[in-house]
């Protein structure tokens, strides 16, 4: 979602008006729909496997919901409409709603320097944070779970949220200088959890339990961050085990919230839904600020909202999130002219929740699209991993150079660089190992990460790490 716009105004028009627009016609689906929408998911329609639930919303109203598969295999209990699940960065739009609704009643300003709720944020001389560049991912704040996996700190760790907001605030630089890119950072929505929680003296829990899911009736609704908790209906997530049969990836300790963190069902989210048609929330156009875009410091628009993705989709205006983790696949995409809503949840790490949901968006809306499916859809990630430079020749004198102990005080972890016969070798703290791909006689990478090392004399005394969310990030050679 960082690709950059110019602002489209006849797009923006569209999103400004769709709030008092006249209703659609109420969204009927018949019997060989339904067919349609369960044969998207017939490889999920099983009792050996984890799978998926889908939902279908016509303005807040669930007009077809049903679930494929099962949800906690242990006790053979099967998903249905009713399920808990997961949500991931789907939660980002929820975390978004409750920073717009302390703005309505003047908790805090979208402009406010984010010291101004934190005030143990560090100073940068890149320039100065906003909550709005939180909102809208364009801070430049490292971004946490990338730090923790860099640091070699398992998820299912017990982690504090001052732990993770000391991760954060002793990082030396931001990415970029804010305002001037779009970078998704998960930090930037804990730390919008975090302001919440001190801007109006509630936890993001509870005042989202207040102002948001307790109005519109979201019973099986809640920010999960009391790790101790039971939760009632709960799915666990499932990977495919090598072999034959399943493993669960789901994390029981993980209970940051904000940047995910929310637990929810299908029946739920269609409640979530109406709360973009009508003053159900009471803040004014509140579908308006949720769909209104970031603007970068040169003015060009990102389509990223406030935790929603607003772009068109054959013609249709469309706005749409998705979200993984331990192997939670989750998808939510709403045609705001339709007043139509595709909500897919999954509970298997090897599901597509962005082309299920296209699938069946295609089924519902067919008469509707003015354009035909692009060829590439749904194929986000595909090629993750292709298109790696190939390797340049290095001689061994530089490699031995090079090879030693680094250390980060921002990440709080060491590194091993060992020269192996013509190759360099990362020791990870995680315990594992990758060979490096030489791209110059200084710089060496492999799966999304870079070193650039800093050399004296023919020996490194340190490397600057790039990787992906986190850039710039310096190791100094200790031996």
């Amino acid at each position: 979602m960082c690709t950059l716009h110019n602002v489209n105004s006849t797009l923006l028009a569209v999103f400004i008006a769709l709030a008092t627009a006249t209703p659609a016609a109420a969204l009927q689906l018949d019997s060989e729909t339904r067919q349609r929408i369960d044969d998207v998911f017939a490889e999920y329609d099983r009792t050996g496997g984890p799978g998926c639930a889908v939902g279908v919303v016509n303005a807040g109203d669930l007009v077809y919901a049903r679930g494929y598969g099962m949800g906690q295999m242990d006790h053979d209990v099967p998903i249905s409409e009713r399920s808990v699940f997961y949500l991931a960065s789907v939660s980002k739009q929820f975390a978004a709603a409750a920073i717009v609704i302390a703005d309505h009643e003047g908790r805090l300003s979208l402009d406010d320097d984010i010291r101004r709720h934190i005030p143990e944020f560090p100073v940068y001389g890149q320039g100065t944070v906003t909550v709005r560049h939180l909102v809208h991912h364009t801070s430049g704040v490292r971004d946490y779970l990338s730090l923790l996996n860099l640091a070699g700190i398992p998820f299912d760790n017990i982690l504090t949220d001052q732990a993770m907001l000391d991760m954060i605030t002793r990082q030396k630089e931001l990415n970029f200088v804010p305002g001037s890119e779009h970078l998704y950072s998960n930090s930037g929505y804990v730390l919008m959890a975090e302001i919440v929680k001190r801007a109006t003296g509630r936890s993001l829990r509870e005042y989202a339990d207040e102002k948001i899911f307790g109005p519109l009736g979201m019973t099986s609704t809640h920010f999960h961050d009391d790790r101790t908790q039971i939760v009632r209906d709960r799915v666990f997530s499932y990977h495919p085990r090598d072999g034959g049969g399943w493993r669960t990836d789901y994390l029981i300790n993980f209970d940051k919230v904000g940047d995910g963190g929310l637990y929810s069902t299908v029946e739920d989210l269609a409640r979530w839904d109406g709360a973009f048609y009508g003053d159900v929330l009471g803040v004014p156009d509140f579908a308006g600020r949720m769909y209104e875009r970031g603007v970068l410091n040169n003015g060009d628009t990102i389509v990223y909202a406030r935790g929603l993705g607003v772009a068109p989709r054959r013609g249709l205006p469309r706005v749409s999130h998705a979200g993984g983790l331990m192997a939670f696949r989750t998808m939510i995409a709403r045609y705001p002219e339709q007043r139509t809503s595709v909500i897919t949840l999954c509970n298997v790490g090897t599901a597509n929740p962005v082309a299920l949901s296209m699938a069946v968006e295609d089924i519902v809306l067919e008469g509707a699209f003015t354009e035909a499916a692009a060829d590439d859809e749904g194929q986000a990630g595909a090629a993750a991993g292709a298109g790696e430079e190939a390797a340049v020749e290095v001689p061994g004198d530089v490699l031995a150079g090079l090879a030693g102990s680094y250390h980060s005080d921002e990440i709080g972890s060491t590194w091993v660089i060992e020269a192996d016969g013509d190759a360099l070798v990362l020791h990870h703290p995680s315990g594992e190992s990758q060979e490096l791909s030489a791209r110059s006689e200084a710089v060496f990478g492999r799966g999304g990460i870079e070193l650039a090392f800093v050399r004296e004399g023919g020996r490194a005394t340190a490397f600057v790490l790039a990787a992906g969310r986190v850039r710039n990030v310096r190791f100094d050679r200790t031996r």
